[in-house]
């Protein structure tokens, strides 16, 4: 078998119904976490990231998920306040008008103020509208956020021995801070009877999230952790892109399963999502990487959005029927797009 036909087998099928196929028992809601996740804590130094040493670094990749302490010339607070705010209305000043502002403004139904089944409910917006969408406050933090973000990115390149040629091609422009971005905010309401979000992995390249508040959980070594608030740090995973890029290089990055539990108080947090380049008309397409026969590309970026973000929800247990071919029965559900924790 050729290395190319070997990493081919290593990455998720992207299709309804496959790309969790092996671990749908997992992503049941009624696995209770079992403990606190212990993570390998990093801070970006010069131009990589300092684990203090291989065996942390190796461990953060392998469990796709790692603290990221907070530089210092970043400032959160704003972030902070806007999370807590966004969704109270225009009565509160001065960004509880955002709840007010839906997609139908940014001709995207990804985008904008939404309440989701579960008990989130988020304000997101891609990067092409922060500046004239958000606040002067909040679109600095944005950008912050991608400079960290893209910093993060290249020491994970650099590390899995993916040559800088192709850096570029390979993420989707990420690389070089030209991918798609989104920065959310989201609230849980305790009201709603759901549990916070429904267990999956994100789509993109890395996910930044900054939360003061216990609720995430993590599924490790085949079960799942609490992830403690660590108000040091944000908590950096890796996607499906990074997952398929990187699952044939020297050191693959996973993709980790992840689950807002069910809250009984208001909870708020903020993130950051790198993707792809998947601008309105633009593809950039997500790849793999073999050594010796270099990229090749998996599917288009929006694909992949939309397949697993269907996942999210219509996945959360094993489809209940199947067609005469085996495949699970595709579920017609309301789209889920853009769902972030």
């Amino acid at each position: 078998m050729s290395m190319a036909s070997e990493v081919r087998n290593l990455v998720p099928e992207i299709r309804r119904g496959k790309i969790y196929q092996d671990v749908y028992e997992k992503r049941s809601p009624d696995r209770p976490a079992l403990g606190e996740a212990r993570l390998e804590r990093a801070r970006a130094a010069g131009g990589g990231l300092d684990f203090g040493g291989t065996e942390a670094r190796d461990r953060a990749f392998r469990d796709g998920v790692f603290l990221l302490e907070i530089p210092g010339d970043l400032d959160v607070s704003t972030g902070d306040a806007f999370a807590r705010q966004f969704y109270e209305g225009p009565a509160a000043e001065p960004y509880g008008r955002f709840r007010d502002i839906h997609s139908d403004r940014f001709g995207d139904p990804l985008l904008g103020f939404h309440q989701r089944i579960n008990q989130i409910e988020q304000f997101l917006l891609e990067r092409r509208f922060w500046a004239t969408a958000y606040p002067p406050e909040i679109s600095a933090l944005g950008e912050s956020l991608t400079r960290l973000s893209q910093h993060v990115l290249r020491s994970v390149l650099s590390t899995v021995g993916i040559p800088e040629r192709d850096w570029r091609r390979a993420t989707g422009g990420c690389s070089q801070s030209a991918g798609s971005y989104h920065l959310t905010f989201n609230h849980y309401r305790p009201a709603h009877q759901d549990i916070g979000l429904s267990s999956h992995k994100d789509d993109g390249f890395l996910t930044i999230l900054r939360t003061t508040a216990p609720g995430l959980e993590v599924s490790r070594e085949d079960h799942w952790e609490t992830v403690p608030a660590d108000p040091d740090c944000f908590i950096v995973n890796f996607g499906l892109s990074m997952e398929i890029l990187t699952a044939g290089s020297r050191t693959p990055v996973a993709a980790i399963m992840h689950r807002v539990a069910r809250q009984q108080d208001d909870r708020s947090s903020f993130g950051h999502f790198s993707s792809s380049g998947c601008l309105p008309g633009e593809d950039e397409g997500v790849y793999r990487y073999a050594h010796g026969s270099g990229l090749e590309r998996v599917c288009g970026s929006r694909e992949l959005i939309d397949e697993n973000d269907h996942e999210i929800y219509a996945g959360t247990d094993a489809p209940d029927g199947t067609d005469t071919t085996g495949a699970p029965r595709r579920a017609e559900l309301p789209t889920a797009r853009g769902v972030r924790r």
